[in-house]
């Protein structure tokens, strides 16, 4: 009996482990489609509304929970507090602090951070472009990240499944 309950246990904790990273997956996803959303609304923001940046990003962050959204509050204060040179040293050292609970990759972090850099001193027309521009390449990497969410999912399922059987083959 405590054999079949140590198996149980083994096998289970394979398949949380699994689960696990599925989920950190499914968070990346939503991270990334936040931030496309974000891009698509500050682009409107500035284009139409003709709001500054401080005031779209404390719109937004309203709107947005989770680590994006905290991530614009954060911008959006630092902004307030009118002690920084430019937007884009603000936008890189909040989403440089926030990087480990946005679950972004090196190349979709130089993509946000990029986007940062041509926001606040451009023409309106010009930074809503850029704005639109850095969202088809969010766009990408969401399409690879989806793929590749699929693709792993079956294969963390198989995995786990697999070396629980085997830990417990070989305890038992």
């Amino acid at each position: 009996m405590l054999k079949l309950t140590g198996a149980v246990c083994v096998l289970t904790a394979c398949i949380g482990y699994a689960a696990v990273l599925t989920e950190k997956q499914k968070n990346h996803r939503e991270v990334l489609l936040s931030l496309i959303r974000i891009m698509n609304l500050l682009a409107d923001k500035i284009r139409y509304e003709r709001m500054t940046m401080a005031e779209a990003l404390g719109g937004l962050n309203r709107k947005y929970r989770g680590p994006a959204g905290d991530v614009l509050n954060r911008i959006a204060e630092k902004l307030r507090e009118d002690v920084w040179e430019s937007l884009e040293m603000v936008w890189r050292f909040c989403f440089k602090e926030k990087q480990r609970e946005l679950f972004l990759t090196d190349e979709e972090m130089d993509i946000v951070l990029e986007t940062g850099k041509n926001l606040g001193y451009l023409d309106v027309e010009a930074q809503a472009m850029h704005l639109l521009h850095c969202r088809e390449r969010l766009e990408q990497k969401l399409y690879e990240a989806e793929k590749e969410m699929a693709e792993k999912q079956k294969i963390y399922r198989c995995l786990a499944v697999a070396a629980g059987v085997m830990v417990i083959l070989v305890l038992v």
